[in-house]
């Protein structure tokens, strides 16, 4: 720059206000310019930053993510709260993954949303937790047994037949098939698992993600898939859980590999080529998760459902593609209130309610089968059938409950032999029997009543009774006590948008800052050669004014811009 005092002319000092050129009033506007935007960079980091650890701490309480940028607002899935974590150590990418079959044992708690779904107690499939109160599997696993309470849904488990801390058995309240099922060709192998009461996040229990998109990984992208399924083709199951990393493949390969008509749109494949490496019987209903780069959590693209043995050669496994049935993941995760029969386990559980609130909340359930009636039988009429359609449903209910309730303690009354070879079973009365031994099994138990519910009541005298109803976890939003870090958090959020506040509020189209005037007196000269100024400026659309100091040669003038641009700014925040 040409030294500004011949600029003035040379006029003496002290005679006046003079006007800084335009060419210095563009710079500093350009200078200040870069300035705001780099200001409003910073506030929208730190307060991405804060955003973060809020989203974080609620995932820790169990709370869902808020919604921090625009297309997560557009979704209508249901919530998965937080999801998509792990909560054991990671596992190494970079490592040579065995298989599950015979391969790799998974630490205890890496994928906390694998679960075991179990028939009588017997591990039957795998599953995937993906909400507090659902859990995604594969329908075939259901084709011999459909009856909700003969299933149940063990959380936490990592080695079978081991009880462990965080381990939970949990109801199945109601079992879901995809409608368009097909048990010959395989094709929509999903189905739901409504539990009966819902689960709190925890280091062992969590729900991956579901696909917030159609799109999906390309081929290649390696995933992981685990669960307790077979060691070998036809082998028996692993103690623990299993993991392995798999690329997956795409369409041409996967139709080239198994045929083109085995193969439909809902269908992708996973695994090496060269063998080896699968999933195996057991794993059916199992997941097959990828982690998102950017956000680094977990999110289900496949359910395991079938293939041409295990780990061989050109025979990949064959998954279920999640994002093809979001549509009726939502709808069923979400189902309008009174759409939806209920299921015994509503039923069974009035009778846990206390006296008063049973007649109410029979009503609001039985009112469902209200649909059913045609209208020219009137309302009085309608009632009725609907109250007796409801009762005869329960009873069907009841009665499979007692045959349930039997086939369990049938099974625990021979474990119980199995442990106790000498058990004397529960003492009665005595009875005239001939002489003679008798048969072992009617030894144990004596002279039983004819109902079903005497030898109900006599095999829970044998196993010491049955355990406990679930009950469900607390409902109440975790408070300060309980989730402080989240606490800290959401004051932290607030403190960073108030400190921040000044810049965040300018909309975008004013974040400018332009300088009109610069008004130099000639008289004001102090000993670093700076001169007192009258400033005016439109910052962040806001005109403003105020007094500063500026230099009129090259090298003041470049010493004065930044305390001119930190003055600009210091009046917008004001």
């Amino acid at each position: 720059l040409l030294p500004l005092l011949q600029l003035v002319g040379g006029a003496p000092l002290g005679q006046g206000l003079y006007p800084m050129p335009a060419s210095v009033l563009q710079a500093l506007s350009s200078r200040g310019t870069l300035v705001l935007e780099a200001a409003l960079r910073s506030a929208l980091l730190a307060l991405e930053r804060a955003l973060a650890e809020q989203q974080r701490q609620r995932g820790a309480c169990g709370l869902c993510a808020p919604c921090l940028f625009p297309p997560c607002a557009n979704l209508t899935r249901h919530c998965p709260r937080s999801c998509g974590h792990r909560g054991g150590p990671q596992a190494n990418a970079t490592a040579p993954r065995g298989r599950i079959m015979g391969g790799s044992v998974a630490p205890r708690g890496a994928w906390p949303w694998l679960v075991s779904v179990r028939l009588h107690g017997e591990l039957m499939c795998g599953g995937v937790l993906v909400g507090h109160s659902w859990v995604l599997t594969a329908a075939h696993c259901f084709a011999g047994n459909r009856n909700e309470m003969a299933w149940t849904v063990m959380v936490g488990d990592h080695e079978l037949g081991k009880p462990e801390a965080g381990e939970r058995a949990v109801p199945v309240r109601r079992i879901l098939l995809h409608p368009k099922f097909n048990p010959k060709t395989f094709h929509a192998d999903l189905a739901l698992l409504e539990l009966g009461v819902p689960l709190a996040s925890s280091p062992t229990v969590s729900p991956v993600c579901l696909p917030s998109s159609p799109a999906e990984p390309s081929p290649g992208t390696a995933c992981y898939i685990a669960g307790w399924g077979s060691l070998y083709e036809e082998g028996p199951a692993a103690d623990m859980v299993m993991e392995a990393r798999v690329p997956l493949l795409s369409q041409e390969t996967c139709r080239g590999a198994l045929g083109r008509d085995m193969l439909t749109n809902t269908m992708f494949c996973a695994g090496f080529l060269s063998g080896g490496i699968d999933s195996c019987q057991g794993d059916s209903g199992g997941p097959l998760a990828c982690q998102d780069p950017s956000s680094h959590r977990f999110i289900l693209y496949g359910i395991t459902s079938w293939g041409d043995g295990c780990g061989e050669r050109g025979k990949p496994g064959v998954y279920t593609r999640v994002a093809a049935f979001a549509d009726w993941l939502s709808l069923q995760m979400d189902p309008a209130p009174g759409s939806r029969e209920p299921s015994c386990f509503d039923l069974l559980a009035l009778a846990q309610l206390p006296p008063e609130q049973q007649p109410p909340e029979r009503a609001r359930l039985c009112a469902f089968y209200a649909g059913s009636c045609r209208a020219p039988q009137g309302r009085a009429a309608c009632a009725r059938l609907s109250e007796e359609t409801c009762r005869a449903r329960t009873r069907r209910c009841e009665l499979h409950s007692y045959a349930q309730t039997l086939v369990d303690l049938l099974r625990q009354a021979g474990d119980f032999i199995r442990n106790h070879p000498t058990a004397e079973g529960p003492r009665r009365p005595p009875t005239r029997q001939g002489a003679g031994w008798p048969p072992p099994f009617a030894g144990l138990f004596g002279a039983v009543g004819p109902r079903l519910q005497d030898w109900v009541e006599a095999l829970r005298d044998m196993v010491g009774g049955s355990p406990p109803a679930p009950t469900p976890d607390g409902g109440h939003l975790p408070g300060e006590i309980a989730c402080p870090g989240l606490n800290e958090s959401v004051v932290r959020v607030g403190a960073v948008r108030e400190l921040y506040a000044w810049v965040l509020r300018v909309p975008e189209p004013d974040l400018a800052m332009t300088f009109q005037e610069i008004l130099v007196d000639l008289g004001s000269k102090n000993a670093k050669g700076l001169y007192r100024a009258q400033v005016r400026a439109t910052v962040g659309g806001r005109p403003t004014a105020f007094a500063g100091l500026v230099g009129l040669e090259s090298d003041s003038l470049a010493r004065s811009m930044p305390g001119l641009v930190a003055l600009a700014l210091e009046a917008l925040k004001t």
